[in-house]
């Protein structure tokens, strides 16, 4: 069982031990009715007849005792509940390197992405703006391509900066309106060459075949294999051009390439289907290197509950000696 005490999470070692609580209301109201039917010092036939008649402030607080004895009983049954600070912690998995390659030529200005007035190219940034966003231990760089292809950020874990890196893009202003493949998954590869980390990983998304460009997608595939790289790629084809048979990309090449350097060729039809492959890339990739593992440290923290206990309890007998004695 574990509360939030002041922002700290603690947990009770021995929780059936707080069944004593219910205990204590039943005790507050014994004491409170003894406390009412508890006779005065002096007999007197009416105290209507006694001038001046209010309570004193010393009667009025008596009821407080009680009050203290409740909070009292509360601490020290807490106590024995074996109060633990949980001090969490985690050891961390070795994170991926992810080379996030786009393509966007001018047939990603195509609307339908999942609804009529998104573009596939608006579609893919919102996918990647929220997967980069979704990343911890990860590092990822982004690389756009068309006729030519160019590095918008090496492997980082600034992955905010990505994110606005994403944000701006548009179809063929920066790289040509032409789809260049091969050499955009050759750059993404010059983003993972020095990559030391355990899993190395470059996603690829086009809607196009490859018509532009000195690499061949299958001369980029074997690169990728010889710096252990592996490659997935997405084709973006609209329901409609399924439909009518007119698939504007070369599928058994992209399936190719990601097949001989043991990744896998994903086709989203739609922004939510595309949100879905990118999340299962990189569950993939994960349960190739292992999960993150998890462990809690707990701190006892008893003393203090046992200490508030017993002070509140001998403030009760003090004032209930003193102050806000009865007589007799």
């Amino acid at each position: 069982m574990t509360i939030d005490v002041f922002g700290t999470p603690v947990r009770f070692a021995d929780p059936l031990v707080l069944a004593l609580l219910l205990v204590v209301p039943a005790l507050a109201y014994v004491g409170f009715a003894r406390e009412r039917r508890s006779g005065g010092a002096l007999l007197f036939s009416s105290v209507m007849l006694i001038p001046g008649r209010r309570r004193a402030w010393r009667t009025r607080l008596r009821p407080a005792l009680l009050v203290v004895r409740a909070l009292a009983l509360v601490l020290l049954v807490a106590a024995l509940a074996r109060p633990q600070v949980v001090r969490a912690s985690e050891i961390s998995a070795e994170g991926i390197d992810i080379a996030i390659v786009l393509d966007v030529s001018g047939s990603m200005t195509s609307g339908g992405f999942g609804r009529a007035n998104i573009t596939k190219l608006d579609g893919v940034k919102r996918v990647v703006h929220d997967f980069v966003g979704g990343l911890k231990n990860d590092r990822v760089g982004l690389v756009i391509f068309g006729s030519d292809a160019l590095l918008l950020s090496p492997l980082t874990l600034d992955h905010k900066a990505v994110q606005e890196l994403t944000e701006p893009l548009e179809s063929g202003r920066l790289v040509g309106g032409a789809t260049a493949i091969g050499t955009g998954l050759a750059t993404g590869l010059n983003v993972l060459r020095d990559s030391t980390g355990k899993s190395k990983v470059a996603v690829l998304l086009t809607d196009g075949e490859n018509n532009s460009g000195q690499i061949t997608p299958g001369d980029a595939a074997k690169a990728a294999r010889v710096l252990g790289v592996r490659v997935y790629t997405i084709g973006a084809i609209l329901a409609s051009e399924r439909q009518r048979g007119a698939i504007p990309v070369n599928e058994a090449e992209l399936r190719d390439m990601a097949e001989s350097t043991g990744g896998h060729y994903f086709s989203a039809s739609d922004e939510t289907a595309l949100r879905q492959i990118y999340e299962d890339i990189a569950q993939l990739e994960r349960t190739r290197i292992g999960v993150r593992t998890e462990y809690a440290a707990y701190e006892d923290v008893m003393l203090p509950f046992l200490l508030g206990g017993a002070l509140l309890l001998v403030l009760e007998v003090l004032f209930g000696l003193t102050l806000l004695r009865r007589t007799p």
